[in-house]
């Protein structure tokens, strides 16, 4: 007992002298002040509210959303809200991040200090509809780090493309030791992916096609071997990202932009013309979408990742039989330490999609290589956020 106490004032102690070092201090961020107007800057450290705690960052991804939203884009409020919604300036960028606790508001989560943690970013309201039918995934109030999402007007929208991150306590996790910092800032989008292959409910024996192999695609196909796929197709147009997804045990990889074969053909030579059970789409365009239906067996399910502004079109025909659409929104609470499990069992491998690796004072440099991906061979791009 008398040991605990010593650790806690230990503790108690180190987030005094934080907070002393802390206040009128500045640190460094990757913000959005504008559209395509991305700059690493001094801005205030946070201040924390109830039920928050101060993370220290270590390691932040770049996701797909990142460059929509220096695009112009707000691809949150088009998947939950249905709407275009602008962005409000100076977004503090990112959400794929892991770091180390290193103050807290509430007494409570004073313990949380000094661990090692993993952070889901975004808290639904807890009130609303959506929320007390168990759909946190579709709540319109949520808030959400790295996106601007949910917080009023404020001077900097908090984000983990910077030294430091106020988080919510109730969803920080703290990491086994087998899954390392680069590992975790995959949680997130692993989370997508769980959602989707939730969505789909992939069975022992079927077989898969994934179109886009990003790496919410190529964890979309390693999970459809563990829901029990004995068959998975993965296309994409990029040779780098295939060669990954057919490293990490994918069946069939095929370049849709170089070969004469499409999807189509193989699918029904390996099928012997019966097509598959599920398809995961993840590219969303007008052409992708008819395919997906194509590719169906008569009681098939596609999913739809990717959410378009322009109207689709496709032949009611596609639709005979049993054929199902579905979309997949986000993700719910109980995918966070699922995620987390999946990657320390190593059910989902995720080291193999890390191609460039960038210190938070680079951030520009970094999404310069994002956004031209194909030309700089990049699939997953870390940021070192630890100064």
């Amino acid at each position: 007992m008398g040991s605990e106490v010593c650790k806690n004032d230990v503790k108690l102690q180190i987030t005094y002298h934080f907070i002393n070092k802390q206040q009128g201090a500045y640190m460094k961020a990757l913000v959005l002040k504008s559209r395509k107007s991305l700059k690493v800057m001094d801005v205030p450290m946070p201040t924390l509210s109830t039920g928050q705690v101060l993370v220290k960052v270590r390691q932040c991804g770049i996701c797909g959303s990142d460059i929509r939203y220096f695009h112009g884009e707000n691809p949150w409020a088009k998947q939950t809200l249905q709407m275009d919604i602008p962005n409000p300036p100076n977004i503090i960028l990112g959400h794929e991040f892991v770091g180390e606790v290193v103050d807290a508001h509430d007494l409570k989560d004073k313990e949380l200090i000094g661990k090692r943690v993993a952070v889901q970013t975004w808290s639904a309201c807890g009130r609303c509809d959506s929320c007390r039918s168990g759909n946190e995934n579709f709540c319109k109030e949520t808030k959400h780090l790295g996106h601007g999402q949910g917080w009023g007007k404020m001077d900097f929208y908090p984000g983990g493309m910077a030294e430091f991150c106020p988080v919510f306590s109730q969803h920080v996790y703290e990491l086994p030791e087998n899954v390392t910092d680069e590992q975790a800032t995959f949680l997130d989008p692993l989370t997508a992916a769980l959602h989707a292959a939730d969505v789909a409910k992939p069975e022992i024996l079927n077989r898969v096609v994934v179109l886009g192999a990003g790496p919410i695609g190529i964890m979309i196909a390693q999970l459809s071997r563990v829901y029990g796929a004995s068959e998975v197709f993965i296309t994409d147009i990029a040779d780098d990202n295939l060669s990954v997804a057919g490293k990490l045990g994918i069946d069939h990889v095929l370049n849709v932009a170089d070969s004469e074969q499409t999807i189509t053909d193989l699918v029904k030579k390996q099928t012997k013309g019966l097509g598959v059970d599920r398809v995961f789409n993840t590219v969303g365009s007008q052409d992708s979408i008819v395919e997906s239906l194509a590719l169906l067996k008569n009681t098939g399910l596609v999913v739809l990742m990717a959410t378009k502004k322009k109207e689709i079109s496709f032949p009611a025909l596609l639709l005979s039989g049993e054929r199902t659409i579905k979309t997949s929104t986000n993700a719910m609470y109980r995918d966070f330490p699922r995620a987390i499990e999946l990657l320390a069992s190593g059910l989902v491998k995720v080291d193999p999609m890390i191609t460039h690796r960038f210190n938070l004072s680079d951030g520009v440099k970094a999404f310069e290589t994002a956004i031209n991906k194909a030309k700089n061979q990049a699939i997953k791009i870390v940021l070192d956020c630890e100064l």
